[in-house]
C-alpha cells in the first residue's frame, strides 16, 4: 500500500487477496438480499418514490412486522452492504446517519417496478436451511483463525511498527498463535498473550512468550506497546472505551496500542475493498453485536479513551493497522 494525494493505494497483492476473501464471503450477500426481499425493503423504498431518500428508522417504522430490538443496527449494516453492490443509494447527511434510496438494479426487486421475476429467483435461490445458519458462527471463527495466520505472516514483513519494542502484550491473543509469528521475526520481543484463563490454559509453549489469563475489561498486562487484532470490532463503542483505557493505563508515556481491525467508508462504496468490509460488518452486527467502524469512529475511540495521537499506518489484506499513542 502507498499513500498517493492523501489516499492510500493498494497494491496487487492486497488487490488479489481481498477479492479472494470477498469471494469466500459472497453467501453473506446471499443471505442479505434474501432477509431484504422478505423484508420488503425495496418494496418500501420503491414506494417512497423516484429520489426519495429514508433513513434507517424510517424503514424500521415501514416494515410489514414489528421490529426487535436492536434492528434498526442489523438492518442499517445490511443496506450498507446492498449499497456496495449498486442495489441501493445512500447519502450521508452527517455523523453517522445515513438516508437510503433504491437504486436502478434495486428496482428489479421492487414489486410495483416490475420485480416479481426477480423476487421470485431470490426466494427459489437464496433461501438459507435454518442448520445452514446455525453453523456459521464456528465456522467464521474457524476461517478467521485461517486467515490470522496469513495476515500475520504478512504483518510481520510490511509493518515496521514492532522494531525497537521490549514487551508486546497480545490482548485477546487466544492461544498465541498470532504473537508466535511476530517472536520468530523479533526474537528480542518479550511477548505476553493474554486472553480467558480457560483460553489460555490450553495455549501450547513458545519460546519468549508468557501466557495469562485474566479479564481485559479489568486489567490489562503492562507493555510497552499493546496489540488489538480483530478485537475492537467485536464489541459496542462503550464496551470498546472501557478496554482502550484499561489498555491506556498499562502503556508507558509514548506508549503504542496496535489496532488491527477493519475500517469503513464514510458512505457505501463499490470497490472490493469497500465490499469486504461491508461484508465483515454485517457478520459482526448480526452474529456478535459488534460492528465494523470508520476512521473518524475509531479516532473518536482513541481520543475518548485518552490517547494523545491517532493514526492509521499499513494495510493488509483487508485489514488496517492503526496506532494510538498516548
Amino acid at each position: 500500500m502507498e499513500v498517493v494525494n492523501n489516499k492510500y493505494k493498494h497494491g496487487e497483492d492486497d488487490n488479489a487477496a481481498v477479492t479472494a476473501l470477498a469471494a469466500c464471503g459472497s453467501s453473506i450477500l446471499e443471505m442479505v438480499l434474501y432477509a431484504a426481499v422478505e423484508l420488503d425493503i425495496f418494496q418500501i423504498l420503491s414506494r417512497a418514490g423516484n429520489g426519495a431518500r429514508l433513513s434507517t428508522s424510517d424503514i424500521v417504522s415501514r416494515l410489514p412486522t414489528p421490529a426487535a430490538d436492536g434492528a434498526a443496527v442489523v438492518l442499517d449494516s445490511m443496506l450498507k452492504l446492498l449499497a456496495t453492490h449498486s442495489l441501493l443509494i445512500c447519502e450521508n447527511i452527517g455523523g453517522p446517519e445515513r438516508r437510503y434510496g433504491i437504486a436502478p438494479a434495486g428496482k428489479f426487486f421492487a414489486k410495483d417496478d416490475g420485480g416479481g421475476a426477480a423476487r421470485r429467483f431470490v426466494n427459489t435461490c437464496c433461501s438459507v436451511p435454518k442448520e445452514h445458519q446455525r453453523c456459521q458462527g464456528n465456522k467464521f471463527n474457524e476461517a478467521m483463525r485461517s486467515h490470522s495466520a496469513v495476515l500475520m505472516k504478512k504483518v510481520v514483513k510490511t509493518y515496521g511498527g514492532f522494531e525497537g519494542l521490549s514487551c508486546l502484550v497480545d490482548v485477546g491473543g487466544g492461544t498465541g498463535t498470532a504473537l508466535a509469528t511476530i517472536i520468530s521475526e523479533y526474537p528480542f520481543i518479550r511477548g505476553i498473550n493474554f486472553d480467558l484463563p480457560h483460553i489460555v490454559n490450553t495455549a501450547p509453549y513458545y519460546k519468549g512468550i508468557e501466557h495469562i489469563g485474566g479479564d481485559m475489561f479489568v486489567q490489562v498486562p503492562q507493555g510497552d506497546a499493546i496489540l488489538l487484532k480483530f478485537i475492537l470490532h467485536n464489541w459496542s463503542d462503550e464496551e470498546c472505551e472501557k478496554l482502550l483505557k484499561c489498555c491506556y493505563k498499562s502503556l508507558p508515556n509514548k506508549g503504542k496500542l496496535i489496532v488491527m481491525d477493519s475500517i469503513m467508508p464514510n458512505t457505501p462504496q463499490t470497490d472490493i475493498h469497500a465490499i469486504y468490509a461491508s461484508q465483515m460488518d454485517f457478520v459482526m452486527t448480526a452474529m456478535f453485536g459488534g460492528k465494523e467502524r470508520t476512521h473518524d469512529e475509531f479516532q473518536d475511540l482513541a481520543l475518548n479513551s485518552g490517547f494523545g495521537e491517532f493514526k492509521v499506518v499499513s494495510y493488509v489484506y483487508g485489514m488496517w493497522i492503526m496506532e494510538f499513542i498516548k
